[in-house]
């Protein structure tokens, strides 16, 4: 009785890695979503990998909504294939990315290396991270060694203490981007 007791958490156990592992690395697929299409002070793009839970949609969410207050046009999708790699008719590209060891989700290293070139394009980094060891850092790396300008970097926590609401501030960080 025992050994089938042990046998069932190890699969379960098994099972629930194999889950996170997969959820980690695989292209979330995802239509362009269009936020304040009147916008007429500039166009940002909005690259995003979901992440285990909701909480990088929430906070990289909360940041476009900032940027749509300020009279910025926003195109949000996921990291994936089918995400837009031309950037020429964008005036900011927004990456956001939960950390796993360390790193940022594969999604968005392959989409930057997708992309290629940035061309000097203006970047805003979003990193989350359970409380220590985020992503924000290593992401900043890409999007400069890919001839990025990074103009705003922004990490959040799941465990560890923000110095205030992860959303609110996400929402006044979009609200500070400066037009083109």
């Amino acid at each position: 009785m025992i050994g089938i007791v042990l046998l069932v958490v190890l699969i379960s156990f098994g099972v629930v890695i194999a889950y996170a592992i997969y959820s980690t690395n695989a292209d979330v697929v995802s239509e362009v979503k269009v936020l304040n299409p009147e916008g007429e002070g500039g166009t940002a793009l909005v690259i995003y990998h979901p992440g285990l839970s909701d909480f990088q949609y929430k906070v990289t969410l909360a940041f476009a909504q900032g940027l749509v207050s300020n009279g910025w046009r926003v195109e949000i999708t996921t990291a994936s294939s089918q995400a837009p790699a031309d950037l020429t008719r964008y005036d900011l590209l927004v990456l956001g990315s939960p950390t796993y060891g360390g790193k940022p989700a594969p999604s968005i290293e392959r989409y930057l290396s997708r992309v290629g070139d940035l061309g000097h394009k203006r970047i805003a980094i979003i990193g989350t991270g359970a409380g220590s060891n985020p992503a924000t850092e290593s992401m900043k790396s890409l999007a400069q060694a890919a001839n990025g300008s990074v103009v705003e970097s922004l990490t959040f926590f799941t465990m560890a203490p923000n110095e205030g609401d992860p959303v609110e501030m996400a929402t006044q960080a979009g609200k500070e981007v400066p037009l083109p």
